[in-house]
């Protein structure tokens, strides 16, 4: 039985207003699979789905900020999302 781990990254503005939210979900090992695969296997799948979450919504956020920006600042339309 997994369970499920989320990833929450925020941009807030001053007045600690969302400018950007997004979440991912990944499902991580529990006490049954970690029984089952080993801790070493059961380890890895919860460090490689940390990791794979991280980049994800991290790589989604900053996208959708620089898109906000380019919105606000026309120098930075000329930006380019790697």
């Amino acid at each position: 039985m997994a369970k499920t781990m989320e990833i929450m990254v925020r941009i807030i503005d001053e007045d600690g207003q969302a400018i950007v939210t997004n979440i991912c979900e990944r499902s991580v090992p529990y006490i049954e699979e970690i029984d089952s695969k080993g801790f070493r296997a059961a380890f890895h799948d919860l460090e490689k789905a940390t990791l794979e979450s991280r980049k994800e919504v991290c790589e989604l956020t900053i996208s959708e900020y620089l898109e906000f920006m380019s919105k606000k600042k026309p120098c930075l339309q000329r930006l380019q999302v790697l």
